[in-house]
């Protein structure tokens, strides 16, 4: 396995959008990560894909930032949970701290429930190293405040005619005023083992990045996009994805 990284730079400008992570990961079987047989059952793996941006000037009012992974043969990805990391004490520390605790009081009944069950269904290793991971990563991620809060949503996106899904950020100018001038994101998945029921499909890809920042002086996007027949076309950082399917038997 090989983690590796892509960084493109905002043309005649000091801006930058970069990923990084896992570009050859394994894809497990369902069957495995669930299954009640200890000789079948599978640990539970995760990938984390990480989303770093720059920018100069003034704050931008708003930031919204995708993944998207191909939808290729033999595998499929499971979002697991996403975060926009930040480094305390920011501005509004007590606000935060708050806001957080929060977080992690709604989160620790789920995550107590999860290690219960695996407890006492065994193996199923998966579910406490899953809540394990997730209760981690949320301690690290800036909370949700107020109406300034920062969200996720799933989308989908045809790229030069292949189907792509992922996820998009959509941060506010107040949240990026807090984390300074390079932002960072990322997002934990699950490679699940899925061959195609019809045939078709394609058998490679990469995991695209692409940001939009608007300001003051207008929208601009990280990396620039190029102009096709007057319509700008979205350009992106990429990042080779070869996943190894892993059959039941393995």
């Amino acid at each position: 396995m090989v983690s590796r990284w892509d960084r493109r730079p905002q043309a005649d400008a000091a801006d930058w959008l970069e990923i990084y992570g896992e570009s050859d990961p394994v894809s497990v079987p369902l069957v495995s990560l669930f299954s009640t047989d200890p000789a079948a059952s599978q640990e539970f793996t995760a990938y984390l894909y990480v989303w770093t941006l720059g920018y100069t000037g003034d704050v931008p009012d708003r930031a919204e930032v995708r993944l998207l992974f191909p939808a290729v043969d033999r595998w499929r990805v499971k979002d697991v949970q996403a975060l926009v990391y930040h480094l305390p004490p920011v501005q509004e520390e007590r606000e935060w701290r708050t806001a957080l605790a929060e977080d992690v009081n709604a989160l620790a009944p789920a995550v107590g429930l999860v290690g219960e069950i695996a407890a006492n269904v065994t193996p199923l290793p998966g579910l406490s190293a899953a809540s394990a991971a997730i209760a981690h990563l949320k301690l690290r991620s800036a909370p949700q405040v107020g109406r300034d809060a920062w969200f996720v949503r799933r989308i989908h996106q045809t790229v030069d005619g292949a189907p792509y899904y992922g996820v998009e950020w959509t941060l506010p100018g107040k949240l990026l005023q807090q984390v300074g001038t390079r932002v960072t994101g990322a997002l934990l998945v699950q490679f699940f083992t899925a061959a195609p029921v019809r045939g078709g499909g394609r058998a490679g890809g990469a995991l695209l990045c692409h940001a939009r920042l608007t300001a003051e002086r207008g929208t601009f996007e990280l990396p620039a996009g190029s102009w096709d027949d007057g319509a700008t076309v979205d350009a992106f950082v990429m990042l080779p994805l070869s996943v190894t399917a892993q059959g039941p038997d393995k």
